[in-house]
């Protein structure tokens, strides 16, 4: 391959996008990592994760270099990463120290598939601004890396995390309010 030619098509796709596919490529790693009970290995996984989320959007932003692929690739990797962390974050039998209920990972699940369909509706009605991230669906997001990370924490180095049914039950509830207010939002936008 023509070392010139590599060098465009880097330039052309960004180095933020790529660090989104490597973010991308990294799910199944941890995954896998997980079920074979490499712990350790998950968490550090998770950590580089959320490091190339991290310097994507901050290289996307400051090279100005914003790309049509990247607001498609940015978001839709960070879900697939958080829902598959919760989808092992309730598996008992993979030995994990600190589990959540299956019933969280399905509101999580269910309310990201809720708001793709309505997006997808408002989108093809009226108002394409009703879709865009909203203040409360970054706070979910956030709200659910943070309970994330510190099970993942916990489990990685055999800590027992012993106000887990808390952070439960805040994550659902920020979780439960992002989706009300997106289906309000969407709701205003068609009528």
């Amino acid at each position: 391959m023509n070392k010139g030619y590599a060098v465009d098509y880097i330039k052309a796709f960004g180095i933020a996008n790529i660090l989104t596919l490597t973010r991308m490529f990294l799910i199944p790693v941890f995954v896998i990592a997980s079920v074979y009970g490499y712990h350790k290995f998950a968490f550090y996984t998770f950590v580089v994760a959320g490091i190339t989320d991290f310097l994507d959007g901050f290289i996307a932003r400051y090279t100005k270099n914003i790309t049509d692929v990247g607001k498609i690739l940015d978001p839709m990797a960070d879900k697939v990463m958080l829902i598959s962390i919760y989808v092992v974050l309730s598996l008992k039998s993979i030995g994990n120290l600190n589990t959540i209920p299956v019933w969280l990972t399905l509101l999580i699940i269910f309310r990201d598939v809720f708001i793709a369909i309505g997006g997808v509706i408002v989108f093809f009605t009226k108002d394409v601004n009703a879709i865009l991230p909203s203040v409360y669906g970054k706070l979910s997001t956030v709200v659910q890396i943070i309970g994330a990370s510190i099970i993942l924490y916990c489990n990685a180095f055999g800590i027992k995390f012993a106000y887990i049914d808390e952070l439960v039950y805040v994550v659902g509830f920020f979780t439960m309010l992002s989706g009300i207010m997106y289906l309000v939002k969407g709701v205003k936008s068609v009528i």
